[in-house]
């Protein structure tokens, strides 16, 4: 798994967190990811963050989503933070996703999965 990281801080518009994840995304490299998103945004208020996995594979399952969840440390993770996943395209992918999302929300976290970039940028943005 390989991320590229790009954090955006404009005074007028809010801090913006950008990840491209390519590779298989399993139980570890989820834990990597969150882990990145927690060391760059640990210090921001209201920062939108998308995770592009387009050119990633979702191997995570049901099981390890439980386990992945459970176990994240969320006690200073920022509540006005806002998480996109964009899926592969393959519905597999976008459905161990929305799986996640389901999970993360449950405790607490505002999460949203899509399958096109643009939608996923206007949720983000609060347009829809």
């Amino acid at each position: 798994m390989e991320f590229q990281v790009k954090l955006f801080t404009w005074q007028d518009i809010g801090n913006h967190l950008i990840i491209l994840a390519r590779g298989t995304m399993d139980g570890w490299a989820f834990t990597r990811l969150f882990g990145q998103i927690r060391a760059e945004t640990q210090n921001l208020r209201e920062c939108k963050v998308l995770v592009d996995l387009g050119d990633g594979t979702c191997k995570i399952d049901g099981s390890e989503i439980e386990t992945f969840v459970a176990g994240l440390p969320l006690d200073d993770w920022p509540e006005s933070n806002k998480i996109a996943f964009i899926s592969a395209p393959e519905i597999s992918n976008y459905h161990r996703l929305y799986l996640l999302r389901t999970a993360l929300a449950g405790r607490g976290l505002v999460v949203g999965v899509f399958r096109d970039s643009k939608v996923a940028i206007d949720w983000l943005a609060g347009l829809i």
